[in-house]
């Protein structure tokens, strides 16, 4: 079931994040009662998008290239927006890069977007260290899979079968040696595009799509192996076996650039932008915050007008809500105090028995939100709170 929720989730931004936007994530889409795509975003849309994308990767929907691909696009264009202090706007045109009128800084949202992108910067290196085909591509098809299957398309085709004992198959014992890999998903290539033909004229749009979708992330899967180990593609007659590199098991890119020149070329390209777009997520995150800083109360304002040239008079002050990130963020980047963690307010009220803190509305967003990406530790106040 969450397998299936979060693949659905990835459809979104596969589907609406892309050229159009500049590889920015439109603030939302509406079907009824007009359907129509928001040209908008703002900076915690930006840094939750690029985390989709990273989550996408680690669940096994997308490759590691298509992961770079992605986030170099994004950052291409965020690096030409404009920006006050470091700072994005809280809302931009998405096809003219443009920001929106009035300009404004918004603490909430610089402290999301600093703090998602110094949260992409390890998983992006982690990518040097991980074997180049994971195991977890194939538990990634198998969602993208279970989205077919789930339609009513009455009895099982004969596609479906062949490919569903295919994906059990590779799930259940992945692949050992990067030849027994390309050799399994050039297989699961060639199921999921012959479902995909099978459902292409079936009135049932749903499966059709996903079907789709699965032959497309078969075919990725199976081109960025070989992009990494175009040896694995190689026939057997074509060069001295002798020749080829060797590895008793699936090697990681750092493995990789030890080889030959000809064989780590790819390895080793892919490692320096993994290095280059690591270090941007570090320049992006850099703002200043002295500005929305009260040092009398040690906290962050709401905001600023910058046509004003006016900092707001209303303050975060509230420890439960989402403002706990930004304070935290600029706290690690050492451009706050900590004292300023310990001025948030922690009001407490009970709820169903419980003593919870207090937050401004008492949405699910303001408590849980920042735990995408803060760390939580058990049997904290804060911790009872969201759990309750």
């Amino acid at each position: 079931f969450l397998g299936g929720i979060a693949r659905r989730t990835w459809g979104f931004f596969d589907t609406f994040v892309g050229a159009d936007d500049h590889w920015l994530p439109p603030d939302n889409y509406q079907e009824s009662p007009a359907s129509g795509v928001a040209h908008r975003t703002s900076p915690t849309n930006m840094g939750l998008s690029l985390l989709a994308n990273l989550s996408a990767r680690d669940f096994g929907y997308i490759s590691a290239g298509r992961l770079l691909d992605r986030t170099a696009r994004a950052f291409q264009a965020m690096s030409a927006m404009e920006r006050h202090r470091g700072h994005f706007y809280n809302w931009y045109d998405t096809q003219s890069l443009a920001p929106l009128e009035p300009r404004y800084i918004s603490s909430v949202d610089s402290g999301n977007l600093a703090g998602h992108l110094l949260t992409l910067r390890p998983g992006l290196l982690a990518l040097a260290s991980d074997p180049i085909l994971s195991a977890r591509a194939f538990l990634g098809l198998r969602d993208t899979f279970d989205l077919v299957a789930g339609a009513d398309l009455g009895a099982p085709t004969a596609e479906m079968v062949r490919l569903q004992k295919a994906l059990d198959a590779a799930c259940d014992r992945p692949p050992a040696t990067l030849v027994e890999g390309r050799l399994v998903l050039e297989r699961l290539a060639t199921e999921s595009r012959a479902l995909a033909d099978a459902l292409a004229t079936t009135t049932a749009r749903d499966a059709s799509g996903w079907a789709s979708a699965l032959a497309g992330q078969c075919r990725e899967a199976a081109d960025d192996l070989a992009l990494l180990a175009p040896w694995t593609s190689l026939p057997d007659s074509a060069t001295p076996q002798a020749h080829l590199p060797r590895f008793t098991s699936i090697p990681t890119l750092r493995e990789l650039v030890a080889l030959d020149e000809g064989w780590a070329r790819p390895a080793r390209a892919r490692i320096a932008m993994i290095g280059r777009l690591s270090a941007q997520a570090i320049e992006l995150a850099d703002m200043e915050w002295s500005f929305l800083f009260d040092q009398t109360r040690r906290l962050l304002s709401v905001g600023y007008s910058v046509a004003d040239r006016r900092r707001d008079s209303s303050f975060y002050d509230l420890l439960a809500s989402e403002a706990r990130f930004c304070t935290f963020v600029a706290i690690a980047q050492g451009h706050l105090p900590q004292e300023s963690w310990f001025a948030l307010g922690r009001l407490l009220t009970t709820a169903a028995g419980e003593p919870v803190l207090l937050s401004w509305s008492g949405s699910m967003f303001e408590y849980l939100m920042p735990l995408l990406v803060m760390p939580d530790y058990e049997d904290t106040l804060l911790d009872q709170t969201c759990r309750a």
